[in-house]
């Protein structure tokens, strides 16, 4: 179905619009961005013919996909290859940079990281790429820039520009928001156009805007130079004005091009994609002093449960995948619920991985993840960020420390892979909370380890705007920006990535302890992870009117700890998260001092978990199913 379409003369060619996804996109996965914005085009122009293009396949053919994958993963290295492409003179410091993270990879990285050979190979594939294209065809040439996309995109479009001065080159993205795209207009002249916020109706305008279609004034939240003022920019704020309504108007992302050009690149060695699938946008919490990932967005927004369906059955169908990647910030929670009861009807194997929210609602977390597990989500990404309360509250994270646990518990239970992290080095952070989270560490021992992320000043993030709350008295460029951009060009951006002055040395101290800690509970599961039997750490079996719990500590010992009849009722009960009240009235014939000696007997132990007279149970059940589905 055309939406809004123009119908255009018998004679008239359709206008060619080029859409581009530099390095360093994950290399097997099409792009999103571009996929959702051809089909959204060329849904509503009749004459608009719209051309993704994905040279980030032909790098990871040139690299190896391994040697490709790792410096995908590893953003300052990324930046720090594209760097000397535009600025020769920061080659030196750009080249430090990379090394510094270089020698902590695994060896077999480090034999294949040649800095100077790379920045040869991966300026004659730019240049072989733009010399084979006639750019002139195109009315637009649009770069979707997003998280370590910068310095590819950049010395991209300045190529293409010294071909096809006249052709408007655009600039959108995660990366351009909150002005920070905005700044791209006063340092890099070949940049015409930047959009701001949302893409799919703001490019539909632009499209508009040059192709003469409608009015001659520039669409909301799109920059370019005023005639005449070189750097002064026409400036307006995100609004929703050209946000969609719903993004039930969406049709299904178009990745034929993706799948045309890993046909070109990787012929002898062929590998199955990860389809990018999207169910929302934004975030509903939103509060969060750290984040700044939802600065494109304005509100919370997301699909029904079957037009979600709808798109992976099509997409399925139409490349053979059944690997699936939901790049939301969050699912919707009822959403999501009906969608992944849809998945276990259909049958189909589909494996889906998502980001989710710590649950805090009515329905029980371990419904939740059941009805989330059958239905194919094998991996999910929780931001547990804190085990420490008044962290957590700085943070503005809206979840407690005992949420977190119950969490990372059902994840386990239901076979669930959970990726975290926990960040050190919040700025205001205290000696107390390192110490509060050094021991709730040992509580979590038994589940999947988190990652370490140290703590970043995002731009625009609500700390950034309110830095004297956390003890930031200076706001700066990054450290590792200053090594890739000359001064007189930096001085004009404003990067999401800042730095700062304050209480840094501080905090690195006390978080050491911390940091240390984590390394040996990811050292100790790393072990263990060629077990085949994959039994979990913590774990019980239901004899009836009895348990066995058994237990294995951080030294390797192994305890087994039985419990019988009230005391095994009790145990189960606060599986889920319990308070004090709660465990009175199931309990009544036993005296509450002895609820709670027993319950504190079992917190010794590190079986059990309590916070604010609340507890947990941190066992969980096992069964050889279970063993055998253990991520």
């Amino acid at each position: 179905m055309i939406l809004n379409s123009q119908r255009k003369a018998p004679h008239q060619k359709p206008a060619k619009i080029i859409l581009i996804s530099m390095p360093w996109a994950l290399f097997n996965r099409p792009s999103i961005q571009l996929g959702t914005l051809k089909a959204f085009l060329e849904s509503r122009r009749i004459d608009f013919s719209v051309q993704t293009s994905h040279p980030y396949l032909e790098v990871a053919s040139i690299l190896g996909p391994d040697l490709y994958q790792w410096i995908s993963q590893n953003p300052w290295v990324s930046e720090a290859l594209y760097a000397p492409l535009l600025f020769p003179e920061q080659a030196a410091a750009a080249e430090d940079l990379a090394l510094k993270y270089v020698k902590n990879a695994k060896q077999i990285i480090k034999r294949s990281f040649d800095y100077k050979s790379l920045i040869r190979r991966l300026e004659n594939q730019l240049l072989n790429w733009v010399n084979n294209c006639d750019w002139t065809q195109y009315k637009i040439i649009g770069f979707s820039v997003c998280f370590h996309q910068l310095f590819a995109s950049l010395a991209a479009a300045r190529a293409i520009k010294n071909k096809a001065s006249q052709v408007p080159i655009v600039f959108g993205g995660s990366s351009c928001g909150a002005g920070a795209g905005q700044s791209l207009l006063n340092a890099f002249p070949f940049i015409d156009f930047i959009i701001e916020g949302e893409g799919e109706e703001r490019l539909l305008a632009l499209c508009d805007y040059i192709s003469g279609l409608r009015s001659s004034t520039l669409p909301e939240n799109i920059f370019t130079r005023k005639s005449g003022s070189q750097g002064v920019l026409q400036r307006k704020s995100l609004s929703v004005t050209k946000q969609l309504a719903s993004l039930g108007d969406l049709p299904v992302p178009d990745y034929n091009d993706y799948f045309a050009t890993q046909k070109q690149w990787f012929s002898h060695t062929p590998f199955i994609p990860v389809l990018p699938i999207e169910f929302s946008r934004g975030c509903c919490w939103n509060k969060c002093t750290f984040c700044n990932l939802n600065i494109q967005w304005c509100g919370y927004r997301y699909k029904k449960a079957a037009q979600v369906m709808h798109e992976v059955k099509t997409l399925a169908a139409r490349h053979s995948c059944l690997d699936f990647t939901f790049v939301d910030n969050m699912l919707p929670a009822t959403e999501s619920r009906h969608f992944f009861k849809m998945t276990t009807e259909d049958h189909s194997d589909f494996n889906f991985f998502a980001e989710i929210r710590s649950a805090k609602g009515k329905v029980p977390l371990g419904d939740i993840f059941s009805i989330y597990r059958r239905g194919g989500l094998s991996t999910v990404q929780i931001g547990i960020e804190s085990l420490s309360s008044s962290l957590l509250h700085k943070m503005q994270k809206g979840i407690s420390v005992i949420q977190n646990l119950a969490t990372m518990r059902e994840a386990q239970e239901n076979s669930l892979g959970l990726e975290g992290n926990l960040i050190l080095h919040f700025p205001g952070s205290t000696q107390a909370e390192a110490a509060e989270t050094l021991e709730t560490l040992d509580y979590v021992f038994p589940y999947r380890p988190l990652a370490i992320a140290s703590f970043f000043l995002g731009h625009d993030s609500p700390i950034h705007k309110t830095p004297q709350k956390y003890g930031i008295k200076t706001i700066t460029n990054h450290a590792n920006n200053i090594k890739l951009f000359p001064k007189s060009i930096l001085t004009q951006m404003h990067l999401l990535v800042k730095d700062y002055r304050g209480d840094r040395t501080y905090q690195r101290k006390i978080w050491k302890p911390v940091a240390e800690k984590i390394k040996k509970w990811q050292q100790y599961h790393d072990k263990r992870r060629h077990d085949a039997l994959q039994k979990p750490l913590l774990y019980y079996r239901d004899g009836g009117n009895f348990l066995l719990v058994r237990q294995e500590r951080p030294d390797g010992k192994i305890l087994h700890h039985r419990l019988k009849g009230a005391s095994r009722q009790i145990y189960l009960y606060c599986t889920h998260i319990r308070s004090k009240k709660e465990l009175f009235k199931k309990f009544p014939a036993v005296p509450p001092q002895n609820i709670l000696s027993f319950l504190g007997d079992l917190q010794e132990k590190r079986i059990l978990f309590s916070e604010k007279n609340k507890y947990l149970s941190l066992a969980v059940h096992f069964s050889d199913k279970y063993c055998t589905r253990m991520p």
